[in-house]
């Protein structure tokens, strides 16, 4: 499947006719949950907890038929990435991935430590 693979509110433009998906420069072949877990931050940077996020997402059979511990390694792997991009890059954009990322990674190991 062809992701976006950087859905955030800069490539998200709302018309008249509907919702546009713009700046496709990422695009990539990923299975389809990769696309929604890439939006757990985004989703953690407007406000909500990662459970929020996670239970929106759950909506999408692709998130529900994931596999938990598929889950737990992207969203430890994401925020080790965007934790090593912080030290080296101090953007608002790169802080702010790693801010958000690391809360959906403590949330996943928590989860993981109740099964």
């Amino acid at each position: 499947m062809l992701i976006h693979a950087d859905l955030n509110p800069a490539n998200l433009i709302v018309t008249p006719d509907g919702l546009r998906v713009v700046d496709w420069a990422f695009a990539m072949k990923a299975a389809p949950w990769v696309e929604l877990a890439m939006l757990v931050p985004w989703l953690i940077g407007s406000g909500h907890t990662p459970k929020q996020a996670e239970n929106w997402l759950a909506r999408f059979p692709t998130w529900t038929a994931t596999n938990s511990e598929v889950l737990d390694h992207f969203a430890t792997a994401n925020a080790a990435k965007w934790s090593t991009k912080a030290q080296q890059n101090t953007a608002t954009w790169v802080q702010d991935l790693a801010a958000w990322t690391a809360p959906w990674s403590a949330h996943r190991r928590k989860r993981m430590v109740m099964d």
